[in-house]
Formats: C-alpha cells, sequence, structure tokens
C-alpha cells in the first residue's frame, strides 16, 4: 500500500474513533474540520520552500525518528523533515520486524537513512545511533509529530543560539506543591518559552550534550542504550549547563493516536511515572541544575 494512503487513512480513522462518544451530527462535523486541518497542514508543509541549503556541512543537523508502532506516519515526517536545507542527515530507526521501512517511506533523498533493526529495541538506542553518525548539532522527534520546516528551522536556530541548553517544544516542570506519592509531580508546559525540568516528544541537542548524556547514564547505572525503555529524554534534558528550553512555535500537529493506549508508551508500560520519578530524582541528586533566576 502507498505509504500516503495509509497515513491519511490512519489518521483519519483514529480520530473517528477517538469522537465515538460525540453525538452523531457532532461527530460527523468534527472529522470535516479535521479533515479539513490534516490537508491545510499538508499543504502548507509540503509546499514550504527549501531553506538553509548555505549552512555549512559542519553546522548541519542531523534528525533521528525511532518508529516503533507508527510506520504509516514516517514518511510524511520525513517528507516534511526534509524541506529544510540545513538538515544534513535524517536516521529512521524502524523496530519492527515484521516490516520494512521501506515499505513505509516512499521518499527519495540521499540524505535519508533507514535502519531496519534486526531485534527489538529500545529508546535509548537513538543515542547510540547519534554516536555512530557524528553530528555537531542533533535533534530527535517522535513519530507522533509532524513539524512545518519553518517550526523545525526555529528549533535548530535557537539550539545554535543557545548551546548551552538542549531545547525543545514541549515539556515537563516540576510542582513544588504537588506530592509525589500521590503522583506524578509535574505540570505539563507548552505554548510558552520558557524552561523546563524535562523536554518531552522532541529533543535538539549538541555533540557535547551526547556526550554528556552518556557521562550521566554511567553514573546512574544504564549500561544498555539498546534495552533503555523510559527516562532517555530525563538524562539528556539534564545535559546541558542550564536547564532544557522550549519555545512557542505555534500550534503542534500531533498525530490522532499520541496518546491512545497500546500505541503511547506512557498508557501501556505499568509502573511508568513510578520509574520516571525515580530516575529524576536520582539525577537531580547528581547533577541538580539552578532555578533560573536563582
Amino acid at each position: 500500500m502507498p505509504s500516503s494512503q495509509s497515513f491519511w487513512s490512519y489518521q483519519l480513522g483514529t480520530a473517528w474513533r477517538n469522537s465515538r462518544a460525540l453525538p452523531a451530527a457532532a461527530r460527523t462535523r468534527a472529522m470535516a474540520t479535521f479533515a479539513r486541518q490534516l490537508a491545510s497542514r499538508h499543504h502548507s508543509a509540503s509546499g514550504s520552500p527549501m531553506v538553509g541549503t548555505a549552512v555549512s556541512a559542519d553546522d548541519k543537523l542531523t534528525v533521528l525518528v525511532l518508529n516503533h508502532k507508527r510506520p504509516q506516519n514516517v514518511g510524511q515526517i520525513a517528507r516534511y523533515v526534509l524541506r529544510n536545507g540545513f538538515v544534513g542527515r535524517m536516521i529512521v530507526s524502524n523496530n519492527s520486524q515484521a516490516y520494512a521501512m521501506s515499505d513505509f517511506v516512499d521518499v527519495q533523498d540521499p540524505r535519508l537513512l533507514l535502519i531496519d533493526q534486526p531485534t527489538p529495541s529500545g529508546v535509548g538506542i537513538s543515542f547510540e545511533l547519534a554516536r555512530q553518525y557524528p553530528s555537531r548539532y542533533y535533534l530527535r522527534i517522535d513519530d507522533d509529530i509532524f513539524l512545518h520546516p519553518a517550526q523545525l528551522q526555529w528549533v535548530y536556530w535557537n539550539l545554535r543560539q543557545a548551546p548551552q541548553r538542549t531545547h525543545g517544544i514541549f515539556g515537563a516542570s516540576f510542582s513544588a506543591v504537588k506530592d509525589p506519592a500521590q503522583g506524578w509531580p509535574f505540570e505539563h508546559t507548552r505554548n510558552v518559552t520558557a524552561p523546563v525540568d524535562i523536554l518531552n516528544g522532541l529533543f535538539a541537542f549538541t555533540d557535547e550534550h551526547l556526550t554528556e548524556y552518556f557521562r550521566l547514564c554511567g553514573l546512574l547505572g544504564i549500561t544498555d542504550q539498546r534495552t533503555l525503555m523510559n527516562g532517555e529524554d530525563i538524562v539528556l534534558s539534564g545535559a546541558g549547563t542550564r536547564r532544557a528550553m522550549v519555545h512557542h512555535i505555534g500550534p503542534i500537529w500531533e498525530c490522532a493516536s499520541e496518546a491512545s493506549p497500546g500505541v503511547a508508551l506512557h498508557q501501556s508500560r505499568p509502573g511508568f511515572y513510578e520509574e520516571r520519578w525515580r530516575l529524576y530524582s536520582e539525577l537531580q541528586r547528581i547533577k541538580p541544575l539552578a532555578v533560573e533566576g536563582a
């Protein structure tokens, strides 16, 4: 099946299932609105002019995407990412052994590298790949986020302007009024430009951050990136000399299945937040980053 057909049917089918609690008329209106937004976002992103071709090879961005359960999305993500000339390489790591990534990605670009993993691997493999393909600047994006090329350009520019931090588009900020014993003590942060404690979904980082990430992993007892299934974002967020920063880059186009049970990791992994709290607490003991203005 062509990847474009698979992508559109996946988005529309998931949105239809998500709206099943609505009355029939409201559900139909919601789907019509969703379909118009989908088409508008696609035409805007795919028609964006190529920018950043004059960026030197040493300063170009390496983009990493991990496919776990959304292969229908990856071709579209690649299509939008590669609209930017400042992207020097894009690496897609396919965690499934049931199909080849080329079955879903029909983009032809010499910068694109598709890797079918021979065995299942955890989220930490993205940093192993980053180390295997050296670059000055990196960006890892989840397989449920579709950035407009101009949005990617803004994140890349901020990374270059402030390389002491890791950067992203949304994250989590610790809340002193929440009790960790009663649940995840963080507030989701998005649609602002502000420092956060943990980045989520998208991580822009430098080669120095990558080196520090592996140093911190060693101190935390994380020895095998391929088996790391949770918390890599926490460690990377602490890899700078200042707190991570999220940026307000306009409306974020997310996959219709971004919170679906059985697809989204936080909905399907037992003890997900307890595991994250233990890791965050240990990282704060090892390397606390000062609160801005303190």
